[in-house]
């Protein structure tokens, strides 16, 4: 009876807590989307204020995009924390390609399971950013900036699953537009098209005042490994066997 009792009452816990059970861990490989594995997408930087391109606690949020928003992968609200000239200061000569080394922290990267190639079984798989880093190269033209391209490094561990649970991407961001008064917005955008993200601040919440720039985000390879067993039971045969007479 007292183990009848205990089903009944380890039942109403998995019924109450049904969300955290996963059904299964992404598969391990290597995807690009320049081969259509999954989307390209789009990506905005809240700016800490005026003039702030190129400093720190901007808080970039991505998203795939095709013909509208998908689940197939995002990343949210992982902010800068330290910008490194590796060419010099922006604009010091007028004219030029100004390169610098931009470190983000925190945030966290979703991958969507179904319809993607590393599908095992969730419906999402969240993952915490380890290591975020973007090479960024600015062109600048009579004291104005007219693009931007980036390398995007970064490197997530999988939430639910063994510490071995990794994903980490590479990608190439170009510059779209922006709010800033040194863009020169007759080859760069001014207004924010629909199929960018709206900005977030670092709790990833909606920017009250949206300020700062946007990027499509292309090139895209994703690799996964060490994602083989789920910590938590993924069946509920597996829990009624621990406490049969």
């Amino acid at each position: 009876m007292k183990n009848a009792i205990l089903i009944l009452l380890l039942t109403a816990v998995m019924v109450a807590s049904a969300a955290a059970v996963y059904a299964g861990p992404p598969l391990s490989g290597t995807w690009k989307s320049t081969n259509n594995d999954f989307d390209e997408g789009t990506a905005t930087s809240q700016a800490n204020g005026v003039n702030s391109y190129l400093t720190v606690a901007a808080v970039l949020y991505g998203r795939s995009y095709s013909g509208g928003f998908t689940n197939d992968w995002e990343i949210a609200c992982t902010q800068s924390v330290s910008v490194t000239p590796l060419t010099g200061a922006l604009g010091s000569t007028g004219n030029g390609n100004y390169i610098f080394l931009i470190t983000y922290a925190g945030g966290y990267l979703n991958l969507g399971g179904p319809g993607n190639p590393w599908n095992g079984g969730d419906a999402v798989y969240s993952g915490v950013i380890d290591t975020y880093t973007e090479v960024r190269t600015i062109q600048w033209v009579n004291n104005a900036v007219v693009g931007a391209v980036s390398d995007h490094s970064v490197t997530a561990h999988i939430q639910g699953y063994p510490e071995s649970c990794v994903t980490w991407g590479i990608g190439n961001g170009v510059l779209r537009g922006g709010d800033y008064p040194f863009f020169n917005y007759g080859v760069l955008q001014s207004l924010k098209p629909a199929n960018y993200p709206d900005f977030h601040t670092s709790n990833c919440v909606l920017a009250p005042v949206p300020y700062g720039h946007w990027d499509d985000i292309r090139d895209l390879t994703i690799s996964i490994t060490g994602c083989a067993v789920a910590t938590e039971p993924t069946t509920w045969g597996a829990v009624k066997a621990k406490y049969r007479d």
